[in-house]
């Protein structure tokens, strides 16, 4: 649903070399659905990379605004990822990450800083720039949301960022993640999602970038 439009022009405007692969101004298109959440992220990735290798690839998608001065229906480059409350949970409830417990290092390959960043956001790509986060779930719980206030976050949250993000920086696959905000983080009421505004500007973004042909940076 979230680029079913996408798909709808690529129909009608490319050749189709098959159900999910189609050839638009000297590029191959490939549609990869990865479904939601890290397990069925990690797992289509990796299961397409054993046959493909990309040139170039994107992740696209909604999200929720954890930044409260995020605008319903903006989409965002998403500059870097965290993973949220993976680690150990302390006896007050307090999750402590895996940096804290020396699973691994701070700058340990692939991240930088205890975070995943991604280096090919160019200064030309018409588009805000924003920092993601990734959950288990979307929280709806006013305790909950204001207790990750406390700790580090993202602005925009998701559940399949960090997995596209790893993978990608694991594999030297160059790749850019653009999210559209369909709600804000809040006490959940979907009453105050705006999904359809996040999708048609996702879509509109990703049919202008096919057309102009930008550059995303090296």
């Amino acid at each position: 649903m979230e680029i079913e439009p996408l798909v709808n022009f690529l129909d009608s405007n490319t050749t189709k070399n098959s159900p999910h692969q189609y050839r638009f101004n000297d590029y191959d298109i490939d549609i990869l659905i990865s479904g939601i959440g890290i397990l069925h992220t990690s797992y289509t990735l990796m299961d397409y990379l054993m046959d493909h290798r990309p040139d170039f690839w994107i992740q696209a998608g909604i999200g929720g605004a954890f930044d409260q001065g995020l605008a319903i229906g903006n989409v965002y480059a998403i500059e870097s990822e965290i993973l949220v409350d993976f680690g150990a949970q302390e006896k007050d409830g307090r999750i402590i990450d895996p940096f804290e417990l020396e699973w691994f290092q701070p700058n340990d390959f692939p991240y930088e800083n205890k975070i995943l960043k991604c280096h090919h956001i160019s200064d030309d790509l018409s588009t805000q720039i924003a920092s993601g986060m990734t959950t288990m779930h979307s929280h709806g719980l006013v305790a909950s949301i204001q207790e990750l206030k406390n700790t580090n976050h993202g602005q925009v949250e998701n559940m399949e960022g960090a997995a596209f993000f790893y993978i990608s920086l694991r594999e030297s696959l160059p790749f850019l993640s653009l999210r559209s905000i369909s709600n804000k983080v809040e006490e959940r009421n979907k009453e105050n999602w705006n999904i359809n505004l996040a999708i048609k500007n996702l879509n509109d973004f990703l049919i202008g970038f096919l057309i102009r042909n930008e550059s995303v940076g090296e």
